[in-house]
């Protein structure tokens, strides 16, 4: 059991975002994937395992790219980074919504209730008695004191569980505290929908051209397209200019690179 003591001090100055960034989710789906039950990520664990054995990339160089410490500083992954680009990117726009959604739960909790409500309504494990907020985890009992500091407070869909991250586990910024959320199957499958369009954009595009346009939802040189996607940049190049002159890419000049971003046509067919 990790015991928190807040005074008013802290209570006044705790804030909540809706996410430490895609790195940091990345970091923890890593450690998801080879979980086994049916819940909320069960099929999203089967499209990432499924898109894993299509690539040729080793097992090994498949693991996030940074550790979690390195997540809080920089929250988007290095270039390369292949599991990311297989597991969390193609879905990262429906998990920002989902944890935004989250925050903005916590905002109609504290006009309802108060700083008390919201730290009661977070998760299960969570518990607040004033002076005294208890999490209930695998993390080694302590008693911490904020001392007047406040922290952050962040929901996440692939951390585990709740915990704090803070000197004790090296980091020396404002404590933060993670608390994981569960989505319902209803909203499971809305955010993990959309493998019948992607089949059939596979079907009317080929496979590897209807990686390149999913790819593209974030401007990308042929060379970080090629490394994405685990193919020659000839070939990276081949596609994106099918994909220009059906009107999906536009591509300009950049220094030495030519960078390829979606028109309006290549985002709507994406959906």
């Amino acid at each position: 059991m990790l015991e928190l003591r807040l005074d008013v001090e802290d209570l006044a100055r705790i804030h909540v975002v809706s996410t430490l960034g895609v790195a940091f989710e990345t970091h923890f789906a890593w450690a998801r994937l080879g979980e086994q039950q049916r819940d909320g990520l069960a099929e999203w664990r089967r499209t990432t395992r499924h898109r894993m054995r299509r690539t040729s990339t080793a097992h090994s160089a498949m693991e996030p790219s940074l550790s979690l410490l390195e997540t809080l500083t920089s929250p988007a992954p290095r270039d390369g980074d292949a599991f990311h680009a297989t597991a969390v990117e193609p879905f990262w726009d429906r998990i920002l919504r989902a944890l935004k959604a989250e925050r903005d739960a916590c905002g109609r909790a504290m006009l309802a209730g108060g700083m008390e409500h919201v730290l009661n309504s977070l998760h299960q494990a969570i518990h607040w008695a004033a002076p005294v907020l208890r999490i209930a985890n695998s993390q080694s009992p302590r008693t911490a004191d904020l001392a007047g500091r406040g922290m952050t407070i962040v929901p996440s869909l692939f951390a585990p569980q709740p915990f704090l991250i803070d000197a004790h586990m090296g980091w020396h910024g404002l404590p933060i505290l993670v608390y994981n959320i569960t989505p319902d199957p209803e909203s499971a499958a809305a955010m993990w929908q959309g493998q019948e369009g992607e089949s059939a954009l596979r079907d009317l595009l080929g496979r590897t051209r209807a990686d390149v346009l999913a790819t593209l939802q974030k401007a990308r040189s042929t060379g970080e397209i090629a490394d994405r996607l685990q193919i020659s940049s000839p070939s990276a190049s081949k596609h994106i200019t099918v994909l220009r002159r059906a009107g999906f890419v536009t591509t300009e000049r950049r220094q030495n690179s030519s960078v390829h971003t979606l028109t309006p046509l290549g985002e709507a067919i994406l959906g």
